[in-house]
This record gives structure tokens, sequence and C-alpha cells, in this order.
């Protein structure tokens, strides 16, 4: 039988149909139009205060819009970057931003924007850097950045943000680099960031975070950079952060964590910088982190109870600390063996029965 399908004309009921696909405007990969893509640079323009910028070229003119400065677009016309740094933008970031929703960068460095962060940024699902230092933001981070699966990149560094970083964060599974440092963020690190496994980079420092340092960041096995310092943190160094091998540089300094420093943070053979002073951390530094080979900067208490075992003094830590005026711990190998045991049986006298060997005790 011949088949004349592709001859035949449509029939009646299908006009409209064809007639909805023709009226369709062109698409990218994701929802949204040119237009909608147009409106919401101009949106950007008028409430960022645009005739007063550095550069705004082609802006809010008829031209293309991967003509217009600082705007990349993809085949089909839609807006994949907005890279507008250092460009004296003032004023707010307007909601109708949530409209590119092809958007793959968005890059505000360094300008006067103020007001809050709209919670529509939360519909670019494409996004892949969000990248707003250097502002006057304020307010919270919206919850609704959790929504933005694609992110490699958040950074919000040096704004007025407050509030509690949200957990629904901790479910931005591709997020690589995590910058919220220099804020007025307060309360808890939520457990949740523990879930980042891909991060390299977290800086939360010069905040004023309260409670623990997650246990849960023992999980963060492709960190390379954790910066807490500058915060009220309180409790111990977790010992899980010795996982963390690929850790080149710790700061933990001016909080108020307590107790001893882990044996385990012995572990991170690519450590270069050490930041833990500030803190009340006391008792003798253990004897594995002279197998920092690496080290190179050590900012470590000098008066808070810290001591330096003798037998880290010729390591690379030990030439550090000594350089910062930790003292020595004792001596107890310069104690005679009668000593020693009058020692242990005081203890036990005193119900205080002692947990480690004799041996041990001769070893500090």
């Amino acid at each position: 039988m011949h088949d004349d399908t592709h001859s035949r004309p449509p029939r009646a009921g299908s006009y409209w149909l064809l007639g909805a696909l023709l009226l369709t405007p062109a698409v990218g990969s994701g929802q949204g139009t040119v237009e909608e893509d147009r409106a919401a640079l101009e949106a950007l323009y008028d409430a960022a205060d645009g005739p007063n910028w550095r550069v705004d070229d082609n802006w809010k003119t008829d031209e293309p819009l991967g003509q217009w400065y600082g705007v990349t677009t993809d085949s089909n016309g839609r807006v994949t970057h907005l890279e507008l740094d250092d460009n004296r933008l003032s004023g707010t970031i307007p909601a109708e931003l949530g409209n590119l929703t092809n958007l793959e960068l968005l890059w505000l460095n360094n300008n006067r924007l103020s007001g809050t962060i709209p919670v529509q940024l939360g519909d670019l699902t494409s996004l892949k850097r969000l990248v707003i230092n250097w502002n006057r933001l304020s307010g919270t981070i919206p919850a609704e950045l959790g929504n933005l699966t694609s992110l490699e990149t958040l950074a919000l560094h040096g704004n007025r943000l407050s509030g509690t970083i949200p957990a629904e964060l901790g479910s931005l599974t591709s997020l690589e680099t995590l910058v919220l440092s220099q804020n007025g963020l307060s309360g808890a690190i939520p457990p949740q960031i523990g879930s980042l496994t891909s991060l390299d980079t977290l800086a939360l420092w010069d905040n004023q975070l309260s409670g623990t340092i997650p246990a849960e960041f023992g999980n963060l096995t492709s960190l390379s950079r954790l910066s807490l310092y500058d915060n009220q943190l309180s409790g111990t160094i977790p010992a899980r952060i010795g996982n963390l091998t690929d850790m080149e540089r710790l700061a933990i300094s001016g909080n108020q964590l307590s107790g001893t420093i882990p044996a385990e943070l012995g572990s991170l053979a690519r450590l270069e910088l050490l930041w833990i002073d500030d803190n009340n951390l006391s008792g003798p530094v253990p004897v594995e982190l002279g197998d920092l080979t690496g080290l190179t900067q050590l900012r470590i208490d000098s008066d808070t109870g810290l001591c330096l075992p003798p037998q880290i003094r010729d390591t690379a830590f030990g030439r550090l600390a000594l350089d910062r005026n930790v003292p020595l711990c004792a001596d107890v190998t310069a104690l005679p063996p009668a000593a020693l045991w009058l020692l242990a049986l005081a203890l036990i006298v005193l119900g205080l029965r002692p947990r480690r060997t004799r041996a041990a005790i001769l070893t500090g």
C-alpha cells in the first residue's frame, strides 16, 4: 500500500497544534526565551544603576545579547555567562535574573551591590558558578540556592550577610568551592556540609559561627583548604580531620577550641600551613606532627598549656614550634627509676590508676 502520509493536509483538529508549534519561540536547553533573557538583563541595568557603570556597551539596545558588554550567549542566543566584575554596579540584584534559565556563570565581584540575594536565583538550575564577592549584600543566604545541583562554585565573600548557613547547601553535591568568609553569619555550621564530597575549598573565616566543628567534615576527602579562623567555635578538634589526606592548608585560629591536638593530624602529609593559635588548646603536641615534613607555616600558642615533646624538637614542625616559643614538655625520662615507681604508686593511692605501661611513661 502506498503511504502518502506526508502529502495529506492536516486534519482540522490538528490546526491548533500546528499553529502553537509555529508560534512557539525557539529556546535553548532550558525553559525561557531570548526575549525573557533580554528583559532580565534590562531589569538588571535599571536596578543596578546601569548609566553609571564603568562599561555598558550595547546595553538596552537592539544589538544581539552576545554583543552586550559582559554577556555571552549560546548558539540559540540564550545568555550563558554574565560577567560584570569591577564595573561600578550599585543598587540591587533584581529578581528577574532568575529568568536566565540557561545561565551557567554569574560573576558580579567587586561592585557596590546592596540589598538581599533574590530567592529566584535558586531557579538557575544550569548555573555552575555564582560569584558575588566584595559587595554590600545583606540579609540571609536563601535556602533556595540548595536547588542549584550543577553548582561548582559558590562565593559570597566580603558582604554583610547574616543569619545561619542553610543546611540545604548540603545538597550541592557538585560543589568544589564554598566561600562565605568575612560576613556576619552566625549559628552552627550545618553537618550537612560534610556531604559535599567534591569540595576542594571551604572558607568560612571571619564570621560569628558558634558550636563545634562538625565531625562530618571527616568525609570531605577531596578538601585541600579549610579556613574556619576568627569565629566562635568551641569543643575539640575532630580527630576525623586526619582523614583529609589532601589537606594543604588548615586554619582554625581565633576560636574557643579546647582539649588536645589530635594525633591524627600527623596523617596530613601534604599540609603546608597550620594555624591553631588563639584557642584554649593544652597538653603535649602529638609527636606524630613531626611527620609533617612539608609544613612551612605554623601558628601555635605558646602560653595556653601546650608543650613540645623533645622527640620532635629537630623536625620541621618542632623547629617552627620553637620559633613560636612553645615550651618543651617536662622530660620525665630524666627522673630516676625509683622516682617513676613512686609516681605510679602515688597515682594508685589517689585512685588515678595509670592507663599506660611503664615503658609508655618512660617514652613520654
